[in-house]
């Protein structure tokens, strides 16, 4: 090639490496960054060490802190014995509400209803005198019912409610199903039959739903109860009242043992905490005495307010593609009221970032408490930069394609 053809491309190429210059040059420095990839870390929320309540070993036995809350002890499925009533009564609440203090419509008295309380005095299991044509009152039925543990007003409020024992059962396996207490069947509404089952987990819950409702927090705190025409029984499901304990179902069958569904103040950090309980399957009345004491004195110090997640727990790990990295922290530490040694469910939920100040905010954290999911913020720990013309210029591989796309979302 002659020397000046050789100059003539030499200088044609100079100027399209002047001109590609000029062009880059405003790409690379004017370009959107890419957004930082973002990597999970693992997070542990933890209640800490912490001695457990003492439980009993035998049968089945839970407490909670609530009914929507999830209770610590035994998922064991047992006979429930005269618990089985109490799940009658939310029942019959749930389709007929009933305040404290009134009565409620009547209940009339059928035949069937007679012929149940003949069967249970022949059975010699407890039963409350019926008169065919007479008529109760929703409450006084209930009373009967929860009170005096009535065999035959359980038969007869369930008919009542809900038109006979079959549509009972139905509408009791759909309300079960529906609140997820999934370990409890129903065979009847007494508890008198051994498939009448449930854990000691789920039955603590119906225990915080019973006294949930206002009929049956007031009727289980009473002594005795009277009907419009003067009977009167006593409150045989009341249980050391002297400790403080409410009962909500007391009472023993051959195959489900003794059972006690119950709530109780604890005292914690100067203030007084229900807990709901179930203790199923005890042995004996002296056996649940024993571990009922065992249980109060140990669970002051099992329950307590703990810190599950500091503030500054790392919850993702930004980097970019010029290498700076930065993690998202939480702002504030997540803490609530529970048992020790309890694990908890952590749900990040991060923004994309390109650039962002210390402390800015990338999102959110969620831990799934006995309370229910508690959210708090969570920020960066340090500052995403931007990473100057150096890197932009150096770096047409990312530069190029981000703008390209840029220009192409814009038209």
């Amino acid at each position: 090639m002659a020397r000046g053809e050789r100059n003539r491309v030499l200088a044609a190429a100079g100027a399209l490496l002047l001109v590609a210059a000029a062009v880059y040059g405003p790409v690379a420095l004017l370009a959107p960054l890419p957004q930082a990839s973002v990597e999970p870390l693992p997070v542990t929320a933890t209640t800490g060490e912490a001695p457990d309540p003492v439980l009993p070993v035998t049968g089945s036995a839970a407490v909670t802190l609530g009914p929507d809350q999830e209770p610590l002890g035994s998922d064991a499925i047992v006979p429930m014995a005269a618990a089985a009533k109490v799940i009658t009564a939310l029942l019959v609440l749930d389709r007929h509400p009933l305040e404290a203090g009134r009565s409620g419509p009547s209940v009339p008295v059928t035949g069937e209803d007679f012929a149940a309380y003949q069967r249970y005095t022949a059975e010699g299991v407890r039963a409350v005198r019926v008169v065919p044509g007479d008529t109760w009152t929703e409450r006084e039925a209930l009373h009967a019912m929860l009170l005096a543990s009535s065999n035959n007003h359980a038969e007869m409020v369930a008919r009542w409610a809900f038109g006979s024992l079959d549509g009972y059962l139905t509408a009791a396996d759909a309300w079960l199903a529906e609140r997820g207490l999934d370990s409890i069947e129903v065979a009847d509404t007494t508890g008198l039959s051994a498939r009448s089952v449930g854990s000691g987990a789920d039955l603590a819950r119906i225990a915080a739903l019973a006294l949930a409702d206002p009929f049956l927090a007031e009727a289980v705190t009473l002594e005795t109860a009277t009907t419009t025409r003067g009977t009167t029984f006593g409150n045989d499901i009341r249980y050391r009242p002297e400790d403080g304990i409410i009962g909500v179902s007391r009472s023993y069958t051959d195959e489900a043992g003794v059972c006690l569904l119950f709530a109780v103040p604890v005292a914690v950090g100067g203030e007084e905490v229900t807990v709901y309980g179930a203790f199923l399957g005890e042995p004996s009345y002296e056996q649940l005495a024993g571990d009922m004491d065992a249980f109060l004195a140990s669970a002051s110090s099992a329950l307590g307010q703990r810190e599950v997640l500091p503030a500054g727990t790392p919850v993702a790990r930004y980097t970019t593609a010029w290498g700076a990295t930065a993690d998202a922290v939480t702002e504030e530490s997540v803490s609530t009221l529970d048992w020790g040694g309890r694990s908890m469910e952590v749900t990040p939920s991060v923004e994309p970032v390109t650039l962002s100040r210390e402390g800015g905010r990338v999102g959110s954290v969620s831990v799934e408490t006995m309370d229910g999911p508690m959210s708090v913020p969570v920020v960066l720990d340090r500052a995403i930069g931007d990473p100057g013309p150096l890197w932009r210029l150096a770096s047409p591989g990312v530069v190029v394609p981000e703008f390209v796309e840029w220009v192409t979302q814009r038209g």
